[in-house]
């Protein structure tokens, strides 16, 4: 079973948001949309870099963006917008994918043995 270690909303300025983020101990899942639901993850051991950006205003709000780089061919690159106190969820992921790279490749060293 997934441990849940940060889920929420992109911050809208009180307007409703139809995304959703979920960062469990193995993935990254972003689902959008009301009427067609979208779902899109990323499995944590493919992230490669991780990198945060706030302006002025949004530094002051308390949210930014973060962006994800990984080795996924078909989404190399995901971009989770208006996310609140967005250095820590960075802190967060980045810490999760360093420990799901560690577990995937003492699998992939157990599976070749």
């Amino acid at each position: 079973m997934e441990e849940v270690l940060w889920e929420g909303k992109p911050f809208n300025f009180g307007f409703p948001s139809f995304t959703t983020y979920k960062i469990t101990d193995s993935r990254i899942i972003i689902e959008k949309g009301v009427l067609t639901k979208k779902r899109d993850e990323i499995r944590l051991y493919r992230i490669r870099d991780i990198s945060t950006k706030r302006n002025l205003m949004e530094r002051m709000m308390g949210f930014g963006d973060i962006t994800i780089f990984s080795t996924d061919a078909n989404n190399s690159q995901f971009l989770l917008r208006n996310i609140r106190k967005s250095t820590e969820v960075a802190d967060v992921l980045g810490n999760a994918a360093d420990k799901a790279r560690i577990k995937h490749k003492a699998l992939e060293v157990t599976e070749v043995t």
